[in-house]
């Protein structure tokens, strides 16, 4: 290699190193130029996270390779007074956090878990979520706002970046389209493949709407996404610690869906919201019942675990 022809910013750069962008105005002004997604870094080295951060996620090769994708810029919130303003304007978020936004400025998501392999994944799945599926899809319902797969592909990809309302808004337009022509079947399955979504994510809060309208949908107790509705149901009471709601939401379930798969994860479920309502003849009663109706199965030693530390 002729090293007279390579850039001086090359030779400087190493071949890990991330090319940081110092002001967040040239960062942005890139990104658009490059048609790149825009990372925004805080640190501080006065905060213990960021020399966590610092020492880990940054060695990492796959945070390393997922940042390098796209323009970043790593800024101080005491460095100078346009990146104080900058950190107060994105709410005044302990360092590290990292904002991801699209080429044109607009925030997409927000990244602040310390491990590695989590973080480099959310920032990988960005680029993929914006470029293969916002962009396509905002581009296809300008022309037709009533494309009920193109709205259910912004609700994937929105809740691939970690945007609950937004991926939630636009799954329920998806299902408003296929109700209005009265497409029961298709709403049905935009709105089991959301429920699955946020089942593995454990969104149960944000999949409250999905669930009510599944359950309007399907009442058939043969069902197993009505079973798995009502469970979330009732774990997204549990989430919000109230169990005397949780109960006969169920309740309810237990008796009337008998997938039992999620027969079983519903009876566990009803027994932890009996434990935690300090309910305990009732909470081992059902444990005692998830044992013998389901033994050898991961319930069955959920259920047995608890058991034991209720009788103790």
């Amino acid at each position: 290699m002729n090293l007279l022809l390579v850039p001086l910013a090359a030779l400087c750069l190493a071949p890990q190193e991330i090319p940081w962008k110092k002001t967040w105005p040239e960062a942005l002004k890139e990104a658009k130029a490059q048609k790149k997604l825009a990372v925004l870094v805080f640190f501080n080295d006065g905060v213990k996270d960021w020399k966590r951060f610092q020492g880990e996620a940054l060695k990492d090769t796959m945070v390393l390779g997922a940042l390098r994708k796209n323009v970043c810029a790593l800024i101080d919130p005491e460095g100078s007074d346009e990146d104080n303003k900058l950190w107060q304007k994105m709410g005044e978020r302990r360092p590290p956090m990292t904002f991801i936004f699209d080429p044109d400025g607009v925030l997409l998501a927000e990244v602040g878990t310390l491990n590695p392999k989590q973080y480099a994944a959310a920032v990988d799945a960005a680029g993929p979520a914006y470029f293969d599926k916002i962009v396509p899809a905002k581009a296809a319902l300008a022309s037709n706002p009533k494309q009920a797969d193109k709205l259910a592909m912004l609700g994937d990809a929105y809740a691939r970046l970690g945007s609950p309302a937004e991926s939630a808004k636009n799954y329920e337009k998806a299902a408003d389209v296929l109700a209005e022509k009265g497409d029961k079947a298709g709403a049905l399955k935009i709105l089991e493949g959301q429920l699955d979504q946020y089942y593995d994510v454990k969104w149960y809060p944000h999949a409250r709407g999905c669930c009510k309208r599944i359950l309007d949908l399907e009442p058939s107790a043969t069902s197993k996404v009505g079973g798995k509705a009502a469970l979330v149901q009732g774990m997204a009471e549990m989430e919000d610690r109230k169990y005397a709601n949780a109960i006969p939401i169920l309740r309810d379930a237990a008796g009337k869906y008998k997938d039992p798969e999620i027969h079983a994860k519903t009876l566990v479920v009803l027994g932890t919201a009996h434990m935690y309502g300090k309910d305990t003849p009732s909470a081992l009663a059902i444990f005692d019942e998830i044992m013998k109706k389901y033994p050898d199965t991961d319930q069955a030693t959920i259920a047995k675990n608890f058991a034991e530390k209720l009788r103790k």
